[in-house]
C-alpha cells in the first residue's frame, strides 16, 4: 500500500512507475514526510511548492549535493508542475510560512552561520532555508560540525615560537636539500613551503595533481613534526608521538604507508646517521596504513562497532546511540581526501581529538565523494581566491626562506587580473604543489587539457592513429551504438596468459596492476558488468562455458569487495584474489595482501558482496595507480560523464592510457 498522500506525488509516483522519472522513491517519501510536518492551515499554492521543493531537496542528494540552490532549480523535472518566478528574497519570505522550513537570516560577516545552541522547535523543522540554499535538517547539521570544527582550527595558535623558527629552518633545508642561495630564486618550491605551513598550523590541506610529491612531502613534514615536538618536549610530554595514517580505501592506505616509511627512513638515514639515541619518526608510523572506516570502527564510531567485544548499554544497542572513543593520536595523515563525504568527515573529526595535527592529502581536480559533501574540494574552492596573510606569508619566508611577498602573491590558487586584488585570510589551511616530479608527457598535457576543458585540442592531439605503436594517450572513437569490442579487454591478455602457470599472490599483484579497465556506468552494454562478462568469457570460460555456473572460481580471479565488511577487516574498494589450496583445488580462499604479511585470508562465504574486479567504475579506482589503464564512456549514460570523472580515470594511469568513447560522449566530459 503506498503511503505518499499528496497529489503531487502520486503524479510523480506514476512516471517512476513508467520509468520516465530520474527521482527516487526516497524522494517522494521523504516529501511526504515533510509535507506531513507542515501546519494544517497551511494549504494551496505556497504548500504544493513546498511539496516540490522537499523532492528536489531530496534529490540532490543524489548527485552529491548537500543542499538545493532555489537560484538554480532544476524546473523541467517536476513537470508539468511549475515554479512561480520568484526572487530569493521572495522565496525567502514565501517559504518562512511554512512549519516545516526554518529559516536562518543571513548574516554578511560569516561565510556560514555557526549555531551553538539548538532548541527542540529547530530539531523538528525538516528542512532548513540559508542564503538562498535549502537543506536537509541532517546535513544542515553536519555542515554545523564540520564548520564549528573548522572554527576551532583557527584559533589555535601558531606552533613554532620566535627562537624555535630558526633552527627549524636549517631542517626544513636539510630535508629538502636545497641551499639559501635557491630559496633567493623567484621560482617558489611549494613542497618546502608546504612543510612550513604545517609547522605553523594545526590543520592543512595539501592538494597537487599527480606526481607533485603528495606522499614525498607528508614523509617530510613527519620529520619535521618530530623535530619540532623534540624543541618543544616537557616531562611531562612524551617524546615519542602517535601517529595514524589514514585513506578512504585499503589499496591507498597501504600504498600511502609503504610511501611515506619508504621516504621517511631515507631522509633519517641522511640526516640522523648512526645516532641510535634519538627517537625517530619512523619508530612512531604504524605497521600500516588503515581504511578511514577501520579506523572509526576501532574508536567505536560506525554502527557496525556494536559487534565489538565490549559491553553497551541498552540504548547503545537498541538504538545504535553509541558514543565514539576519541583516539588517542598525535598525529592524523589522510590520503586521497577528496573521496571523503560530509557524513563520514563528520564521523572522523569527532574521534579525532582537538590537539592532534591533521594533514589531508588530495587532488581537489578529481571524484568528489560519492554520497552527499565535496569536503575537500569545496574547502580548497572557499580559500581559492585569499591570500597568505602578510603575518603569516613572513612567518613562512622565516621557515622556508622564500620572499614573503612572493608567497603571499601566489598563495590564491585561482588566476585573476593583475589588476584585480585578492581577499587575505589569517586562516588559511590551503597549499598547493605546483611542480609534477613523475606525471609528465602527454600524459600531463592531456590531463591539463581536461582540467581546462580543451576537447577540441584534445581530440586532436589524441585521436588514436593506427599507423602510431607507440601512443602514450589514445582516444578510440566509438560510432553510434557500437558495442564494447575485444580489442578494449585484450590487454588483459598478459594476466590471465600468468594465471596458466599458478603463480603465487605476490606475482598475482604484480600481474594484475600492470592494467586497470574503468567504466563510466555500472550498467548497460559499456557498463562493470558486461565488461566483466566479456572479460572472463574471453579468457576463461571461451572453451568450456559450463565453468560460468556453480562458484564460478579459478585460481587466480580477481575481486573486488563492494560492501565493508568491518569484522573480518575487509573494506569496500579492496582487492582480493581466489587462491586454489595446494592439496585440494576445488577448495577456494580469498587472499588480500597486507602491507608486511603474506595475506589476509577470508573464506567466500563470508564475503557478502563482491563483483570481478577486471573492471570497475571509475570512483572505485581513485587511490590506485595503475601501469596502463583502459577508460570507457558510456554515451547512454551521459549525466554521469564530467571533466572530474575524464580526469580522475586518466591520472589513475603510470604510463598509458586507452580512451573509448563516441565523439558527443567525449564533449560531454569536457564540460
Amino acid at each position: 500500500m503506498s503511503l505518499l498522500k499528496h497529489s503531487l506525488l502520486k503524479r510523480l509516483a506514476r512516471n517512476i512507475d513508467l520509468g520516465i522519472s530520474p527521482l527516487r522513491w526516497i524522494d517522494l517519501y521523504s516529501a511526504q514526510y515533510i509535507s506531513d510536518c507542515q501546519q494544517e492551515g497551511y494549504q494551496g499554492e505556497g504548500q504544493q511548492e513546498v511539496v516540490a521543493l522537499a523532492v528536489l531537496v531530496s534529490f540532490a542528494s543524489s548527485s552529491g549535493e548537500t543542499y538545493l540552490s532555489l537560484a538554480n532549480l532544476p524546473k523541467n523535472m517536476l513537470s508539468p508542475f511549475e515554479f512561480p518566478d520568484l526572487t530569493l528574497t521572495e522565496w525567502t519570505d514565501k517559504l518562512s510560512c511554512s512549519s516545516a522550513i526554518r529559516v536562518v537570516p543571513r548574516d554578511s560577516l560569516s561565510s556560514f552561520p555557526l549555531e551553538l545552541v539548538v532548541n527542540e522547535n529547530v530539531k523538528q523543522a525538516p528542512l532548513v532555508l540559508w542564503a538562498g540554499r535549502l537543506y536537509l535538517a541532517r546535513y544542515w547539521q553536519f555542515h554545523q560540525k564540520w564548520e564549528r570544527w573548522l572554527h576551532e582550527q583557527s584559533l589555535v595558535e601558531c606552533e613554532v615560537e620566535e627562537p624555535h623558527l630558526p633552527i627549524l629552518a636549517g631542517q626544513i633545508h636539510d630535508v629538502f636539500q636545497f641551499s639559501r642561495e635557491e630559496s633567493s630564486s623567484e621560482v617558489l618550491n611549494w613542497q618546502v613551503i608546504s612543510a612550513a605551513h604545517t609547522l605553523l598550523q594545526h590543520f592543512s590541506l595539501i592538494t597537487g595533481g599527480p606526481g607533485t610529491g603528495k606522499t614525498t612531502t607528508a614523509a617530510s613534514l613527519l620529520y619535521l613534526l618530530m623535530q619540532r615536538n623534540k624543541l618543544t618536549e616537557t616531562k611531562l610530554q612524551s617524546a615519542h608521538l602517535s601517529v595514524k595514517l589514514l585513506a578512504p580505501t585499503g589499496k591507498a592506505a597501504i600504498k600511502l604507508a609503504d610511501s611515506i616509511r619508504h621516504h621517511l627512513q631515507s631522509i633519517e638515514s641522511r640526516l640522523l646517521g648512526s645516532d641510535l639515541k634519538s627517537i625517530r619518526m619512523s619508530d612512531c608510523l604504524p605497521k600500516s596504513g588503515e581504511t578511514i572506516h577501520r579506523f572509526l570502527y576501532e574508536q567505536g564510531a560506525l554502527r557496525e562497532s556494536l559487534n565489538q567485544d565490549r559491553l553497551f548499554d541498552s540504548e547503545e544497542v537498541l538504538l545504535g546511540e553509541q558514543e565514539s572513543r576519541k583516539a588517542l593520536v598525535d598525529i592524523v595523515v589522510i590520503d586521497e581526501a577528496s573521496m571523503i563525504d560530509l557524513a563520514l568527515m563528520v564521523e572522523l573529526i569527532q574521534v579525532i581529538p582537538a590537539s592532534a595535527q591533521v594533514i589531508m592529502l588530495g587532488d581537489h581536480h578529481q571524484l568528489p565523494a560519492v554520497e552527499p559533501g565535496q569536503v575537500f574540494s569545496e574547502c580548497v574552492a572557499r580559500y581559492a581566491h585569499y591570500r597568505y596573510s602578510p603575518f603569516f606569508s613572513e612567518q613562512l619566508s622565516l621557515l622556508s626562506g622564500f620572499n614573503a611577498e612572493s608567497i603571499r602573491c601566489e598563495s590564491a590558487l585561482s588566476k585573476k587580473d593583475t589588476n584585480e586584488n585578492h581577499n587575505e585570510a589569517v586562516f588559511h589551511p590551503v597549499c598547493q604543489l605546483r611542480k609534477t616530479y613523475r606525471f609528465g608527457g602527454d600524459l600531463k598535457t592531456a590531463a591539463e587539457q581536461i582540467k581546462l576543458g580543451q576537447n577540441r585540442a584534445f581530440k586532436q592531439q589524441f585521436n588514436f592513429q593506427r599507423e602510431t605503436q607507440e601512443q602514450v594517450v589514445s582516444w578510440h572513437s566509438l560510432s553510434g551504438q557500437e558495442q564494447a569490442g575485444l580489442s578494449m579487454v585484450s590487454d588483459y591478455s598478459n594476466y590471465f596468459e600468468c594465471l596458466k602457470t599458478k603463480p603465487h599472490l605476490s606475482d598475482l599483484v604484480i600481474a594484475f596492476d600492470q592494467f586497470q579497465l574503468l567504466c563510466s556506468t555500472h550498467e548497460g552494454p559499456l557498463g562493470v558488468t558486461q565488461m566483466n562478462e566479456l572479460i572472463e568469457t574471453q579468457f576463461i570460460y571461451q572453451h568450456e562455458p559450463h565453468r560460468r555456473y556453480g562458484s564460478g572460481f579459478y585460481h587466480g580471479k580477481a575481486i573486488l569487495v563492494t560492501r565493508n565488511h568491518a569484522h573480518l577487516g575487509v573494506f569496500n574498494g579492496d582487492v582480493g584474489f581466489v587462491i586454489a589450496d595446494a592439496c585440494n583445488p576445488s577448495n577456494w580462499q580469498i587472499h588480500f595482501p597486507v602491507q608486511n604479511q603474506s595475506a589476509l585470508v577470508v573464506a567466500p562465504g563470508r564475503l557478502r558482496e563482491w563483483q570481478p574486479a577486471y573492471a570497475m567504475t571509475v570512483h572505485k579506482s581513485q587511490g590506485s595507480e595503475y601501469q596502463h589503464v583502459g577508460v570507457i564512456l558510456a554515451g547512454y549514460a551521459k549525466e554521469l560523464l564530467s571533466r572530474a570523472l575524464l580526469y580522475t580515470a586518466l591520472t589513475r594511469s603510470k604510463l598509458s592510457c586507452d580512451i573509448w568513447a563516441s565523439s558527443e560522449s567525449l564533449d560531454q566530459a569536457f564540460k
